[in-house]
């Protein structure tokens, strides 16, 4: 478990190796907090690396585990879609869990699928869009995103990078931070603190790097600039992404240390 006086303290859940922390971790550390990381569909857990302990609260109806001990959740991407349930039972543990946080009033971070696993856990709809949502897309915050804790300041057009196959109505409760692109919701908050991007602004070059040698070639018919101007994109955009996931997961890592 992560060592008692660092604080904020973050269970990080890798739905898929591919789709590591990147920035987000980088951001927990930069504020003097730490993570433990757990990966369900590969049954590890920082933790307790010889014996998986599961996720906490789960099978459902058993004691939260070790959720107290937290004062925020991640849930990061990965290939697989939030409607698998019959082949990932944990991606509904997954969203009980978040709901468990959330109604702690504790921070969560859902990225691509997990914001996708948020809004379902919450009634909404996920869908296949027909198209893949890939590379930097201009983005616009809506009035409720001009004022959020997390976007206020930050001026009405952000750039970061996409990608997906799917998307997801906004959730009951839910409030629209961001949208552009092909997609209404982009962000949303649920209460206080409980976040859900449909974008990656926590990717690195070599995260993305690592999609294009793993994917590339499959979705090279669906979206070819990917890889004829991968690089030309980074150059043009990625320093500032840098810079701004540096300041709003900073502000997420702030919300997560008062809860």
């Amino acid at each position: 478990m992560t060592p008692p006086g660092l604080r904020p303290r973050i269970l990080m859940v890798v739905c898929d190796p591919v789709a590591p922390s990147g920035l987000i971790g980088a951001a927990i550390l930069d504020k003097g907090g730490f993570y433990d990381t757990i990966l369900p569909a590969q049954g590890f857990a920082s933790w307790s690396p010889l014996d998986y302990p599961g996720l906490p609260g789960t099978p459902p109806g058993t004691p939260p585990g070790p959720l107290a001990d937290y004062d925020g959740l991640v849930i990061l991407g990965g290939p697989m879609s939030a409607n698998d349930e019959t082949d990932y039972p944990w991606l509904r543990d997954l969203g009980a869990l978040a709901k468990s946080f959330e109604a702690s009033g504790k921070a969560v971070l859902g990225v691509c699928l997990g914001a996708q696993i948020m809004a379902r856990a919450h009634g909404a709809r996920v869908w296949h869009m027909g198209a893949l949502e890939a590379g930097y897309v201009e983005l616009q915050a809506t009035d409720d995103g001009r004022r959020d804790a997390l976007f206020a300041g930050l001026g009405s057009r952000l750039t970061p990078f996409q990608h997906h196959y799917e998307a997801f109505d906004l959730p009951s409760g839910g409030v629209n931070l961001l949208t552009g692109g092909l997609c209404e919701v982009q962000a949303f908050r649920l209460g206080r603190a409980a976040y859900g991007f449909q974008f990656h602004l926590e990717v690195t070059v070599d995260i993305v790097r690592e999609w294009m040698r793993l994917f590339g070639e499959s979705e090279f018919k669906d979206e070819p600039r990917l890889l004829t101007e991968l690089d030309a994109s980074f150059q043009t955009h990625m320093q500032a992404q840098r810079r701004l996931a540096r300041e709003i997961f900073g502000r997420w890592v702030d919300l997560a240390r008062q809860a």
